[in-house]
């Protein structure tokens, strides 16, 4: 059935629905509510203070408003008591809209109104047909669902409970029709993990009878999400592990050669070694490494990815590095290229590093592409501008991927096949909890580098508020006397006039002229080319530059040993994972540093995520408050292709349900790779028809 037919759409309406991928009425199968309003009793208000609710009822009176700016007052009866529901705007059209006796469905805030009495803050209504049997049928329920609306949907008048209607109105057509739901898990798991069927969980989860329907049914549908996830990762797994054959190095550069330490101007952390080894032994290995390196800020990742790359170039294979931004691109080439030209040195070889990003200079570009295609070059680092065609390698074995989850899926492939079957580390200084471990990498083996190295002094994180911007300012102008530099980052690059938060640009100019004009004041942000960035990063780094102001640009992978302050405007306004960040920018040397967080107008909860980077620098606790706090989407600050996009998993309350869900996925894949047996029919079926993207990787069709 075409829903334009469906009650409260008609052509209009079904033209907006198609727009968003609503044609047919199964398609509202796919609706999830975000949030559910009880509908109660006019008695029962005053336990409703300040909440949304729903009351049904005749309406029993309409007073015209005495003046222009006073509401029309609707007066709305269910046997149980009256209740006032002033309406603003459009007054002489509400004084119209509503017939005694009529009956409704009202949507609002429940508040005190005249004389201490309770009223209904107006949001939205629904008229209600008794003579219609649909309508009869809506009334039924107690928690009553509220979907996303998009704009489209906005401009054809829909409004929320008009929305819910109009999806009751699909499930009551779908079931009175004969409808078969295709079950997308085996009776077995039904049975031994309590799970209701899929199609009493998509019925209850938008119209539970009772308040528990509404878990009952979103922890079946979130087993149901991370099973499937589960499956893909181990399927990936199993096709990387036992039937991609990879490169086998052969090198001497054993764990850890004299040459790599001799190379080294410090000592290995006992972790760092322990990572190293694991590297080394997946590179010997005939199966492909796919390996997930996480560190903390300034726990020593790109040493162990060196590490990795040397042993592919003595084997005669080029190396690349692919990092998100053209800042850390640079640092890193000038991390790399400083340390293998000391181990060209001491071991009298001649590799040689190449950096390829955007902006450069036709002819320098093509001299590099040249490069890299004859295999004169043997690591290359680089931003997006790797995965372009023009770019060829000679012979690619070791790919390096840093803040990996800046990237699509398809960026991360594109590298990868521009050399046969190469060995990949993935690195990441976002801490991850394990959660978004195992559902964002659960296909890959995790390293983690849990120690920092020796002789680094613990930041010391404060928080402060607006009022004490004098203070602070001073104890920058102290630390710049004892030779010390300063970050100073802000929310935005220009002025908002829609929101009230720092501008980098505005405050740059005030810094520079009215607080620190003694001192040599820098910017970088991101709308800054990539050789304006540098020259300002390279400044900032020779010391030339004492204060510099920005935005999260410098969130990764600036090392400057000699800035001892970060000072973060609008703290509030960012994610504890970022705050930690842009912390790690700082306490990179030997002397004590700050990080200064400035809260503006905080509330009970703003404060207390800030107090917790005031509390630990542990990454890793912080990043689980994160989570908890803000959801995996947010957690990583970005919305991507090849993201989680969950519709009822909550991985904060889900945790067991992962792990049971990743146990059977597994399992099922060990012991039946292609899915052949017949007990794995229906994961096979919803495999093929909702999977299609991963059937091409795992060749089960």
């Amino acid at each position: 059935m075409d829903i334009k037919f469906l009650k409260g759409v008609g052509e209009k309406r079904a033209n907006a629905f198609n727009k968003i991928g609503i044609s047919k009425l199964e398609d509202f199968l796919n609706f999830i509510p975000r949030t559910y309003i009880p509908r109660i009793s006019i008695r029962d208000l005053w336990k409703y203070r300040e909440q949304n609710v729903l009351v049904y009822g005749d309406v029993i009176d309409v007073q015209h408003p005495r003046k222009l700016n006073h509401p029309v007052r609707i007066f709305l009866y269910d046997r149980t008591g009256t209740v006032e529901v002033p309406m603003f705007g459009a007054t002489e059209f509400r004084s119209k809209q509503f017939r005694l006796k009529e009956k409704y469905l009202f949507w609002g805030k429940v508040s005190e109104g005249y004389q201490s009495k309770w009223q209904l803050d107006y949001r939205d209504h629904l008229k209600i047909d008794i003579l219609n049997q649909n309508d009869i049928n809506f009334l039924k329920y107690h928690y009553y669902p509220v979907y996303e609306l998009s704009g489209i949907l906005k401009k054809t008048w829909i409004k929320p409970l008009l929305l819910s209607k109009i999806v009751f109105n699909a499930f009551f057509t779908l079931f009175n029709s004969g409808y078969i739901f295709d079950e997308t898990l085996p009776n077995q798991f039904s049975e031994e993990y309590n799970l209701i069927s899929k199609k009493d969980a998509i019925s209850r989860i938008n119209f539970p009878l009772k308040e528990e329907d509404i878990e009952i049914s979103r922890k079946r549908l979130s087993f149901e999400e991370l099973f499937y996830l589960e499956l893909i990762l181990a399927l990936r797994r199993s096709v990387t592990k036992n039937e991609r054959k990879g490169i086998s190095f052969k090198t001497d550069i054993t764990p850890i050669s004299e040459n790599f330490k001799k190379a080294l101007l410090f000592e290995l952390t006992d972790a760092q070694k322990r990572v190293i080894n694991e590297i080394y032994t997946d590179m010997k290995s005939e199966t492909v490494m796919n390996r997930l390196l996480q560190g903390d800020v300034g726990s020593g990742k790109t040493i162990v990815s060196i590490f990795g790359m040397i042993a592919a170039i003595k084997s005669g294979y080029q190396s690349a590095l692919m990092c998100p931004t053209e800042i850390l691109a640079e640092q890193h080439y000038q991390s790399i290229n400083s340390f293998i030209e000391k181990y060209n040195e001491v071991s009298g070889e001649s590799y040689k590093v190449s950096i390829l990003i955007g902006g450069q200079k036709k002819k320098l570009r093509g001299e590099i592409l040249q490069e890299i295609r004859l295999g004169k070059t043997n690591i290359i680092v680089g931003t997006h501008a790797l995965i372009q065609e023009s770019v060829e390698f000679q012979k690619l074995g070791f790919v390096v991927i840093d803040e990996q989850h800046k990237f699509g899926v398809m960026q991360r492939g594109k590298l990868k096949d521009k050399g046969l079957n190469p060995d990949v580390l993935v690195m990441t200084a976002t801490p991850i909890p394990r959660t978004l471990s195992l559902t964002f990498y659960g296909d890959l083996d995790v390293s983690k580098i849990d120690e920092m190295p020796k002789g680094r002094v613990k930041i010391k994180t404060l928080l402060r508020e607006e009022k004490d911007k004098n203070k602070i300012f001073d104890f920058v102008r102290e630390e710049i006397a004892n030779g010390r530099q300063a970050f100073v980052i802000y929310p935005l690059i220009d002025e908002s006039e829609k929101l009230d938060l720092k501008s980098a640009e505005e405050n740059y100019k005030y810094l520079k002229k009215n607080v620190f004009p003694e001192f040599n004041v820098g910017m970088v942000h991101g709308r800054m080319l990539w050789y304006e960035k540098d020259e300002v990063m390279k400044d900032f780094k020779d010391k030339k530059i004492k204060v510099l102001v920005a935005t999260t640009v410098v969130e990764v992978g600036i090392d400057i040993p000699n800035a001892t302050i970060m000072i973060i405007e609008d703290a509030q306004r960012y994610g504890l994972s970022q705050l930690h960040q842009l912390r790690g920018r700082v306490g990179r040397g030997a002397e004590q540093s700050y990080c200064i967080l400035i809260g503006k107008n905080l509330d009970d909860v703003s404060k207390k995520r800030l107090e917790i980077m005031v509390e630990t620098t542990d990454g890793f606790k912080i990043a689980e408050e994160d989570l908890d706090i803000r959801g995996p989407g947010e957690f990583f600050g970005i919305r991507q292709s090849g993201m989680l996009n969950f519709t009822c998993t909550d991985l904060s309350k889900d945790k067991d349900i992962l792990d049971k869900a990743r146990e059977i996925a597994f399992k099922i894949v060990k012991e039946d790779p292609q899915l052949r047996s017949p007990e794995h029919n229906v994961i096979r079926s919803t495999f093929i028809k909702n999977f299609k993207e991963s059937i091409k990787l795992m060749d089960i069709a």
